[in-house]
């Protein structure tokens, strides 16, 4: 604005003189050279509102009926807010929408998510069941568990293991996870079901879906 002042395109002129003013050729060339760096300067907010924005909706928790938990949120944090879910009657639990990618981002690293996306779409095209039949986060179709015991160990600052302990119907399971923190949330790289289950990528590997 103090260039505009110093040509005194912005002091205070009477009608007549407004009607009678021109700017000479340097100071359309200022002019013009202040308004581009302007929309510059607002383009520029304007993409990092939008990236912002972006980067929030995939730390969002697609489930969560009340504002979900800020991003940055501890690896034992975030396994809580998964298996919490899990305690008390089955029905309350809504079901994984493996046919929603950003649902699939908020729980697992992003190559693992795409893989069980892919696998849902060519089972939905085939009228076929998808490689995974069971929840992925328990392994089981039905369940009656009255508590989880998550502890996880961390490895450095962008990956952590965990092991979940918990009995469901009856039966021990426990199960390992492997964590690993994308853009400052943690997400679920692996699980391993235990002793002759396999692991959640390896299901998809051996059904023929690719990294």
């Amino acid at each position: 604005m103090r260039h505009l002042a110093n040509f005194g395109l912005l002091k205070t002129t009477t009608a007549p003189e407004r009607a009678n003013f021109h700017r000479t050729p340097a100071e359309e060339i200022i002019v013009r050279q202040i308004m581009r760096e302007i929309f510059a300067i607002a383009v520029c907010l304007g993409l990092g509102v939008m990236a912002s924005l972006g980067t929030h909706a995939d730390s969002a928790d697609p489930t969560a009926k009340t504002s979900a938990a800020p991003s940055g949120k501890s690896a034992e944090a975030f396994l809580h807010s998964i298996y919490d879910r899990y305690v008390g009657p089955q029905e309350k639990v809504r079901p994984i929408e493996y046919s929603n990618p950003r649902e699939l981002r908020y729980y697992f690293e992003p190559s693992l998510a795409g893989i069980m996306y892919k696998d849902f779409i060519r089972a939905k095209k085939a009228d076929d069941v998808p490689t995974l039949d069971a929840d992925p986060f328990i392994y089981a179709q039905d369940w009656e568990i009255k508590s989880f015991d998550i502890q996880v160990t961390s490895l450095d600052d962008d990956h952590a293991d965990a092991v979940v302990k918990f009995d469901n119907t009856g039966e021990h399971k426990v199960l390992h996870i492997q964590l690993v923190r994308v853009v400052g949330n943690w997400r679920i790289h692996d699980i391993d079901y235990g002793v002759g289950e396999g692991t959640l990528r390896g299901l998809y590997k051996e059904g023929g879906s690719k990294e």
